[in-house]
């Protein structure tokens, strides 16, 4: 097997497991918006919440920056896009992070959602390309799938399960009861 396929099966898992937290995230944060804290995550303080985000959109920049650097895919227009909304991520989430600031929630969250919809959008013309508007290069069409793993998961799949799993950290998170302002 090689190291290709060993990458690609884990970040493919990774993203499968990540899309089963977003779930269970969400359920999370719909039952705690009604009875309070549930299972606990109210224990978990800013910082904890923010570096599990921070660890997402590292993976994710580092499965890019491997794909392209160490495989040589070529990246097209929309991976680029995908790309200008994680790479911020990784900065401004480890310095919120360091200083436990929730502050940084509506940006990260700007800059996931729009992945993510970019992502959605990427990966609808690569299952439909007659919906491409020919915006990408010959060299690099939006198009062409590169990797697929389990049949399904592609490099825009990846980009689009840390982009939500990020948006439902950062959904979730919110000051402990020590932290909340006075």
């Amino acid at each position: 097997m090689s190291l290709l396929s060993v990458v690609a099966n884990l970040l493919a898992i990774l993203a499968l497991v990540a899309l089963v937290l977003v779930v269970a995230l969400l359920s999370v944060w719909f039952a705690r918006r009604g009875t309070g804290d549930v299972l606990g995550l109210g224990q978990l303080d800013a910082r904890s919440w923010l570096m599990a985000a921070t660890v997402v959109a590292v993976i994710a920049m580092a499965g890019s920056l491997y794909f392209s650097e160490v495989v040589h895919f070529i990246p097209c227009q929309l991976c680029w896009y995908q790309r200008i909304a994680m790479y911020p991520l990784v900065l401004l989430l480890g310095i919120a992070a360091a200083r436990r600031d929730l502050g940084i929630r509506p940006y990260a969250m700007t800059l996931s959602l729009i992945g993510a919809a970019i992502s959605t959008y990427h990966i609808v013309i690569q299952r439909l390309p007659s919906l491409s508007t020919g915006s990408c290069s010959v060299d690099a069409p939006c198009t062409a799938i590169n990797l697929e793993v389990f049949g399904f998961v592609t490099i825009p799949f990846l980009a689009l399960s840390a982009f939500l799993l990020i948006a439902a950290l950062l959904l979730v998170a919110r000051p402990a009861d020590d932290e909340a302002p006075a």
